[in-house]
């Protein structure tokens, strides 16, 4: 059972991985590899500005503990001309993200059109193996799947730059602290998947509950007249009411999962800023470091951790992901299926016509 589930994985990631391979070869490919290259090249400027940062805020801290005037100016001078080019890297980054993920939603969408229409998924939405709500797939899975894969894997990226940039840092205020932000993140991870399992099922059902009140009410305004004429206005209402029931009911259990986790992620990031305190604080009591190490320690830790922690800050999002993944893969199993039974498909239908 579990290598069926593992072999399940691997289905899925090869065909997003050949859904990203066949946006790169595209018409549109040059393009998405120029944004591409960009986002890299602004990433690697973000990490370099921040590892700067934080020994600028080391120095100007200590000049401070020391009162050094000139010392002060100086780096207070320096900090805000980090922080500008900080500004302008991080609105650059966000731009050019936002830019490739429209140009990869724009290509995707237009690909599954194209497929919907070409397999005639729209004459198959009523059997009993089609896919529910495939005009919901195809228009808020794909923007989802998109802007999240892109973000995702810009995050996976930049929290790998930001350890290696990092880890040095921390390693060289303190051997020990570098270890606990290991361990501290490890643990971290590990509770919050136990924790938060559960919500990329209820994710995948609240899709298609959302979904299928969407569709009762546009049934219910495009048959207006016939339900008013036929006086079945109660039972439509019960049928809308039913499926506000299940769609509430789902979303109850939802928030719930999302409390338990919200527990353990706020105390866990409540921690990361006083656990280097901790550490380095009794080394400056001691006289063995220098003042502003306390605040670059703080803010490497909550750097490095905040990178090794993304399984644990992005779980709610990382839950719908997963859904929008399952969601737009039998959508695709099913697209597949019907392009092959399609030479019988238009055999049957010719017959069904001149049967007629």
């Amino acid at each position: 059972m579990k290598e069926h589930k593992i072999t399940i994985v691997r289905q899925k990631l090869g065909r997003l991985f050949r859904a990203v391979g066949h946006l790169l070869k595209s018409p549109v490919g040059v393009k998405a590899r120029l944004l591409l290259v960009s986002l890299l090249l602004l990433m690697f400027g973000i990490n370099g500005l921040n590892v700067v940062n934080s020994y600028i805020g080391r120095y100007f801290m200590s000049a401070i503990e020391s009162r050094d005037s000139a010392g002060f100016a100086r780096f207070a001078w320096l900090y805000v001309a980090v922080f500008g080019c900080s500004t302008l890297t991080g609105v650059l980054f966000r731009f050019t993200e936002e830019r490739l993920g429209l140009l990869w939603r724009d290509w995707l969408t237009r690909r599954a059109t194209g497929v919907y229409i070409e397999s005639r998924l729209y004459l198959r939405l009523g059997h009993e193996e089609a896919p529910s709500n495939p005009d919901q797939r195809i228009t808020e899975d794909i923007k989802q799947l998109t802007t999240t894969t892109l973000s995702f894997v810009l995050m996976m990226i930049n929290g790998t730059l930001t350890v290696l940039s990092f880890s040095g840092v921390l390693w060289a205020i303190s051997p020990k602290l570098f270890m606990i932000a290991v361990a501290y993140a490890l643990a971290g991870s590990g509770l919050a998947i136990w924790l938060g399992r559960p919500l990329i099922r209820m994710n995948y059902l609240q899709s298609d509950l959302e979904a299928n009140f969407r569709a009762g009410l546009i049934h219910t305004r495009d048959e207006g007249e016939k339900i008013t004429a036929s006086g079945t206005e109660a039972k439509v209402r019960e049928r809308l009411n039913s499926h506000i029931d299940r769609l509430v009911s789902n979303i109850r259990r939802i928030i719930a999962v999302n409390r338990n986790l919200n527990f353990f992620t706020t105390g866990y990031n409540y921690l990361i800023q006083l656990i280097p305190v901790l550490i380095v604080a009794p080394l400056f009591i001691q006289g063995k470091v220098e003042f502003g190490i306390i605040g670059q320690s703080a803010m490497a830790f909550a750097t490095l951790l905040g990178a090794f922690s993304l399984i644990i800050n992005q779980f709610q999002a990382i839950s719908s992901y997963a859904a929008v993944v399952a969601r737009l893969d039998e959508l695709a199993d099913y697209a597949e299926r019907c392009e092959k039974e399609r030479p019988s498909s238009r055999t049957d239908t010719n017959e069904d016509t001149t049967t007629s």
